[in-house]
């Protein structure tokens, strides 16, 4: 259950839209790979952590109005009354050729590697989130929906939540590809979500680079 009682920790929602964005953008990143035929852009974006807020994102071509984000894939749910932080990742895969978009999926594998005392263990998770004109967006999402506790237990909930964490491998896999075209560590924690590491994995005509800040928030 995490630190207390009405703490539900999340993590890696899959968002199957394009050009998604939060309410207020915060530092970000990019990271492009090169696999076979095709170039691969990942953007990460961290906006500034929720202290209360609805959990809600934007998307295109309606950048003002706000989708709402459940707890879980496939719920109805929204969180009300979200403590914690979020990181967007944005793909756009274009052909090497023509500088086309390509369409297909990638495919995400998260691992567990470390978490906080008393934290519920959680086994490895797949999703993928589909191209659409060559472009995804998923979610990341490390923190609890305050709004079932009464008022007065909320500030001591959110100094309980501080010392929660978890730490991530994320495996990318274009399509059906067996070897995974990069591998992303996570760390998640209430005060902000950052990346410890991008690595691009070997293989045949690979290659990457990165721009921006990893490390951020």
């Amino acid at each position: 259950m995490g630190a207390g009682p009405h703490l539900a920790l999340t993590a890696m929602l899959p968002l199957l839209w394009s050009g998604l964005s939060a309410m207020a953008a915060g530092l970000n990143s990019l990271h492009e790979f090169r696999i076979g035929e095709c170039s691969i852009r990942m953007r990460i974006t961290f906006p500034p952590p929720y202290e209360g807020s609805r959990l809600e994102v934007y998307r295109s071509p309606n950048p003002r109005k706000a989708v709402c984000v459940a707890p879980e894939a496939g719920s109805r749910e929204c969180v009300r009354r979200f403590v914690g932080a979020i990181a967007v990742v944005e793909f756009a895969v274009t052909r090497l050729a023509d500088g086309k978009p390509a369409g297909g999926s990638i495919r995400e594998v998260a691992t567990l590697v470390d978490q906080s005392p008393g934290m519920p263990p959680r086994p490895p998770f797949e999703m993928s989130v589909a191209l659409v004109k060559g472009f995804g967006s998923d979610l990341q999402a490390f923190g609890y929906d305050e709004e079932p506790l009464p008022p007065s237990e909320r500030a001591a909930e959110r100094e309980m939540a501080k010392r929660t964490w978890r730490r991530y491998r994320q495996e990318l896999f274009f399509n059906a590809d067996r070897r995974p075209f990069a591998v992303v560590e996570w760390m998640h924690t209430t005060a902000g979500i950052r990346v410890l590491g991008v690595e691009q994995a070997p293989g045949p005509g690979s290659a990457s680079t990165s721009r921006g800040n990893p490390q951020a928030p």
